[in-house]
């Protein structure tokens, strides 16, 4: 079962899919995804935001991550400094982007440039090295955003940023794995031999001995 499909439900009450689970069908429903979530608040929101479009989540999803994933060590003369780059990392772990150049186009493992000319041989983006995403902002453009000085972003906030992309990216992993998971015990106790069995009929009276 893809959790990630699964959280499509999530969007609205009324659609459902056919997704095989060990070897038989049934539909997914938004109540069964809706309880089969992570009970962590961050990553239950962070899954919401990022698979099924649901933004109106964004300002609790920044203020939980500021929240879980800011330690009390990283200190900051301007606490804002610290939601703006709690922000930028969630931004960029939601939507990392595609090259502009060569779209994500891949080929055979490659992301390569698209040409018209079928016979021209392919080769990897320039632009983004064949990773097919688009350039990292600059050290100076974040700095620039923080309100800091390069040297400062380059000593202090640049490891910053990289570890909460680190744990941003775990969580997810573990939040998408907990998903799958309790789907997969929704479906297997909803088997009919562990449902009861409907009760005989009785007449509302006792017959009539005499």
């Amino acid at each position: 079962m893809n959790p990630k499909r699964a959280l499509t439900r999530l969007s609205t009450r009324i659609t459902r899919y056919e997704e095989t689970v060990k070897g038989g069908s049934s539909a997914i429903t938004w109540d069964d995804v809706a309880g089969a979530m992570p009970k962590d608040t961050l990553q239950s929101l962070m899954i919401r935001v990022k698979w099924t479009g649901e933004h109106q989540f964004w300002e609790d999803l920044v203020w939980w991550a500021l929240r879980e994933l800011w330690p009390a060590s990283w200190n900051t003369a301007d606490p804002r400094r610290a939601q703006r780059l709690v922000e930028l990392a969630l931004r960029d772990w939601v939507d990392p982007g595609l090259c502009h150049r060569c779209g994500g186009h891949e080929i055979d493992g490659r992301t390569v440039i698209r040409t018209r000319n079928k016979k021209q041989p392919v080769r990897s983006c320039p632009t983004c090295q064949g990773t097919g995403i688009r350039r990292a902002r600059s050290g100076r453009s974040i700095a620039r955003f923080l309100g800091i000085d390069e040297k400062t972003w380059r000593e202090t906030w640049r490891s910053r940023f990289q570890q909460l992309e680190v744990s941003l990216n775990t969580l997810e992993s573990k939040a998408l794995k907990t998903l799958q998971k309790n789907l997969e015990e929704e479906k297997n106790d909803f088997h009919p031999k562990n449902m009861l069995t409907t009760p005989a009929k009785h007449d509302k009276f006792p017959p009539n001995d005499g």
